[in-house]
């Protein structure tokens, strides 16, 4: 009974001894792999510091304003959100709160980022 207990406690020990000893050398590692830039701190391996910019192509949301003043049919029902087709283009859009249905024709009266607004004619 006893042996078994030690040999638990040892198994315990050197896994918490191993883990310890791999988390050291992981920061050594980390701290000391670009002894080149100065003021380095620990994180900034860690950190992204590049930024995603408008003028080399990266953009968050596609411009519609195109859209702005359109008219569309009602792909779905739009409840208050749905699907329009637009100049042979499907749009997902949003009414000013009323339900419209399939086949209905509506008019774009405002784009907000990827928001489309539109209202039935």
């Amino acid at each position: 009974m006893f042996g078994l207990q030690f040999i638990s406690m040892s198994l315990i020990f050197y896994t918490v001894f191993i883990c310890v000893v791999l988390g050291v050398s992981v920061m050594v590692y980390i701290t000391t792999r670009n002894p080149a830039k100065k003021n380095k701190t620990l994180l900034d391996d860690l950190i992204l510091d590049e930024q995603q910019q408008n003028k080399l192509g990266y953009t968050s949301v596609v411009d519609k304003t195109k859209y702005l003043g359109a008219i569309g049919v009602c792909a779905t029902d739009l409840r208050p959100a749905g699907s329009v087709m637009v100049e042979g283009e499907p749009l997902d859009v949003v009414t000013e709160g009323n339900f419209i249905k399939q086949g209905d024709i509506v008019k774009i009266i405002n784009v907000d980022g990827s928001r489309i607004l539109v209202r039935q004619i």
